[in-house]
């Protein structure tokens, strides 16, 4: 049913938690592979910050955030990828699944409360609304 599965992945509890989902039913459904799209936002920058790296700030936080993940993928024995995109996270993790046919997009949702996700949106809601696929938001 669920062959490939795709996790939004931004380092946050519950995008763990989607992690830990997406794994449970890639065993249950002998899935082929769970593919871990780590975002980076573009930061809007209008003058350069001198004497810092940012590529360098930017690798070093991706592998802050993937290097639990993939420990827990590669102990679990389920056949993974990972990959890391900058911009939008919403229009990024819809466009990717659709692009590279994936069956489910497994993410957290944000927590943000009522209030704030009224008015911001949240990606997880952007994702749901805008997939070609299920989505599944774990909370």
């Amino acid at each position: 049913m669920y062959s490939k599965i795709l996790v939004g992945l931004d380092g946050s509890a519950p995008s763990a938690h989607a992690l830990q989902h997406a794994a449970e039913l890639a065993k249950s459904l002998n899935s082929e592979k769970v593919t871990i799209l780590h975002i980076n936002k573009d930061l809007p920058l209008q003058e350069p910050i001198l004497n810092i790296d940012l590529d360098e700030l930017m690798k070093e936080e991706d592998q802050e955030v993937l290097a639990p993940a993939v420990q827990f993928l590669a102990e679990s024995g389920i056949s993974y990828e990972t990959h890391i995109i900058h911009g939008d996270p919403a229009s990024n993790i819809t466009q990717y699944a659709k692009k590279h046919n994936y069956d489910v997009i497994v993410i957290g949702n944000t927590g943000k409360g009522v209030i704030k996700e009224a008015l911001l949106g949240s990606v997880s809601h952007q994702v749901a609304h805008s997939a070609h696929c299920p989505v599944i938001i774990v909370k």
